[in-house]
């Protein structure tokens, strides 16, 4: 069956994504969790792969469907279905990496996402994911 939003062709879609404006994040410390601003009190803008290194880590900590602020396609569903509910194997870290390429996906900068790593202390796991986007590769280190 074919897709009901698809309204044009292929072309149209790669001429789509080459008019992208430039993309730009406000930089974020995930430790404190707030803000960076520069010496004169300005927010730190990041671009590029920088500031979707950002939103992917913002997206990723957001809880999809709880906050009524975001768009219903924005965060993930990881708590409601990981933590503390399934055991740490290799089934798990394979559904765990779905869930978040499902949630990367949704941003039109980002073309693919593929797992290169898992690594598992104790009760945490660290996925370590190339990111294909408009600008090129980049690469993610997820811990949960």
């Amino acid at each position: 069956m074919a897709n009901p939003f698809m309204t044009a062709g292929t072309s149209a879609i790669a001429t789509k994504s080459a008019a992208l404006p430039e993309f730009k994040e406000f930089d974020w410390d995930f430790d404190k969790n707030k803000f960076l601003y520069d010496e004169y009190g300005n927010h730190i803008i990041r671009t590029k792969n920088e500031g979707l290194k950002i939103w992917i880590k913002k997206a990723l900590l957001v809880q999809r469907y709880r906050y009524r602020a975001y768009f219903d396609d924005y965060g993930c569903e990881i708590e409601d279905k990981f933590i503390g509910k399934t055991p740490n194997d290799t089934l798990s870290k394979n559904e765990l990496f779905t869930y978040i390429s499902e949630a990367l996906l949704v941003n039109p900068y980002i073309k693919n996402v593929y797992l290169v790593s898992t690594e598992q202390e104790k009760k945490k796991i660290t996925l370590a994911i190339d990111v294909k986007t408009i600008y090129g590769e980049t690469t993610v280190k997820i811990e949960v």
